[in-house]
């Protein structure tokens, strides 16, 4: 994977009689896929709702799109599965699915029931993604239908914002009509992910497809650009943003402050 990087000035001209003088400077940042494809193996953790609001068809789609990620799975690959109700437990721990039939079998077991505690299911599986986070691709997709009635919302904040802090990506998906989006909201933008809306159990499938197409076409993770400054130029706003078509997210900034050696 190689970096492609493009600078532009909205004016290149200066005007040497002012002594003070405002740019705008727009940088670009693209990652160029080479032909030798994804350097590093996917540390993927599903994290599904099975409470009792997911009775009956929506349970099976979903069942049916975690299947479906089992067999996309390539060599190298690890999946963890955590799920919850009113309590939280994993289904399948971290591990390179080596007998996927086995994974299979632990999914189609799955049944509906109990209350909702996301923040339960979210500490399980970030302990899950922990395990294997070196040199692997981490995300995580977070998948509910109801409010967070037996857990605490600030607690899944401060997770998501841990996650992010060891580089683990939260990615969040509202089922049917009863989430909380702002919530969800909330958890993808704090764990560096995107929210997924899902009105109808058939849609299920192809959302997990989406995501799931979409990290395994990541070929930086952990990238940094540090930006220094000239004597004279002073930083007097910055935006950081990314995009990967359709969503638009912020970017962490942290400001650094340079000593001098004879401090």
């Amino acid at each position: 994977m190689r970096v492609g990087l493009q600078a532009a000035l909205n004016d290149v001209n200066l005007d040497a009689s002012q002594p003070n003088s405002q740019r705008q400077l727009a940088i670009s940042i693209s990652a160029l896929a080479e032909s030798v494809g994804r350097s590093a193996p996917l540390n993927l953790c599903l994290i599904l709702d099975h409470s009792g609001s997911m009775h009956g068809r929506s349970l099976e789609t979903v069942k049916q799109a975690a299947l479906q990620i089992v067999d996309r799975l390539s060599p190298g690959d690890r999946l963890s599965i955590v799920v919850f109700d009113h309590q939280a437990k994993v289904l399948v721990h971290n591990q390179v699915i080596e007998n996927p039939a086995s994974v299979k079998v632990e999914i189609n077991r799955l049944k509906a029931s109990g209350g909702t505690a996301i923040d339960e299911g979210m500490r399980l599986g970030i302990e899950e993604l922990a395990k294997s986070k070196k040199d692997t691709i981490s995300q995580a997709f977070l998948l509910t239908d109801g409010e967070n009635e037996h857990g605490d919302n600030d607690r899944c904040l401060k997770f998501a914002q841990l996650a992010a802090g060891y580089n683990l990506t939260l990615n969040t998906l509202g089922f049917g009509n009863n989430w909380n989006q702002d919530i969800l909201e909330k958890i993808a933008d704090a764990g560096g992910g995107s929210l997924s809306y899902i009105q109808q159990p058939e849609e299920a499938v192809n959302e997990f497809s989406r995501l799931f197409s979409r990290i395994q076409s990541v070929g930086l993770t952990n990238a940094h650009l540090l930006l220094s400054l000239s004597p004279g130029v002073r930083l007097a706003e910055l935006k950081p943003i990314a995009q990967v078509v359709p969503d638009t997210i912020e970017l962490p900034l942290i400001q650094e402050t340079i000593r001098s050696q004879f401090d």
